[in-house]
C-alpha cells in the first residue's frame, strides 16, 4: 500500500478540527533553551484559530501552569491514565507516542474521550527515514531523542492501533517545513538531497502522519 506525501502536517489536521471539540494531548513540551512547544511549533496554537473549543492535557505540571497563566485550558494528568469524563470530536497528539512508556494504554485511554464518529490525529518520526538511513551509512548508528521509547513505520503503526478496536483511517508522509524553505535551498546534502529521495520514495519521509477511527 502507499501513502501519500504532504508539504505540512496542518493540511490534514485542519479540516478535523474546524469548529470542533478538541483534545490537544501533549502541548507543553518543553524544547531545548526552556522553550515550549506551543510556541515553538505552534500547533496548540494553530489547533486554537479553527477549533470550537480546545482543552489540552500534559503531564508537564510546570508547563501546564505556565500555560494556564497565559490563558490557555490546560489539566496536568497522564496521556495513559486520564478520566477527564468527556469525549471530543478530534483528538491531536503531536509527536508523542514516541515518548510513552506504554502506547496501548495511551490508544486505549483516547478511545475512551473519543466521540463514536471522532478522530484521533498522531504525528510521529518514521523508523524508515532518510536522515536515520544516512546516519546508519555514516555512522552505523542514529541519533535518538532521549525520552523516545519506540519507533513506528506504517505497518507497526497500523497493527499497533488495530490491537485496540481502532483503524487508521488516513495516513501521510511528510518531511520538516524547513525543508522547503527557500534560504536552505543551497543546502544540498543536507536538506536537498534527503528532499529528493523521499520525492522518489515517499517510505524514507521523516514523519507519519495518521488519521485513526474507531473500528466498531
Amino acid at each position: 500500500m502507499t501513502y501519500p506525501r504532504i508539504r505540512n502536517r496542518l493540511d490534514v489536521i485542519g479540516p478535523y478540527i474546524d469548529q470542533k471539540k478538541v483534545l490537544d494531548i501533549g502541548c507543553v513540551d518543553c524544547r531545548p533553551g526552556g522553550i515550549r512547544k506551543y510556541e515553538s511549533t505552534g500547533l496548540h496554537k494553530f489547533i486554537l484559530s479553527k477549533a470550537n473549543s480546545v482543552v489540552g492535557v500534559d503531564i508537564d505540571g510546570a508547563g501546564v501552569e505556565e500555560m494556564c497563566r497565559n490563558g490557555y485550558t490546560v489539566i496536568c494528568d497522564s496521556a495513559e491514565s486520564m478520566r477527564l469524563g468527556e469525549k471530543f470530536d478530534c483528538i491531536v497528539a503531536g509527536e508523542l507516542i514516541e515518548h510513552l512508556n506504554n502506547a496501548g494504554l495511551f490508544l486505549e485511554t483516547m478511545r475512551e474521550h473519543m466521540a463514536d464518529d471522532g478522530v484521533l490525529i498522531l504525528t510521529t518520526p518514521n523508523a524508515c527515514s532518510i536522515s536515520n538511513t544516512i546516519s546508519i551509512l555514516k555512522k552505523n548508528r542514529i541519533k535518538v531523542h532521549p525520552d523516545h521509547t519506540c519507533w513506528y513505520d506504517p505497518v507497526t503503526l497500523n497493527q499497533l492501533v488495530g490491537r485496540f478496536r481502532l483503524r487508521v483511517k488516513a495516513l501521510y508522509f511528510t518531511n520538516k517545513e524547513k525543508w522547503y524553505r527557500p534560504r536552505y535551498f543551497y543546502k544540498i546534502f543536507r536538506y536537498q538531497m534527503p528532499k529528493f529521495f523521499t520525492w522518489l520514495r515517499p517510505y524514507f519521509s521523516g514523519t507519519l502522519v495518521a488519521v485513526i477511527e474507531k473500528a466498531d
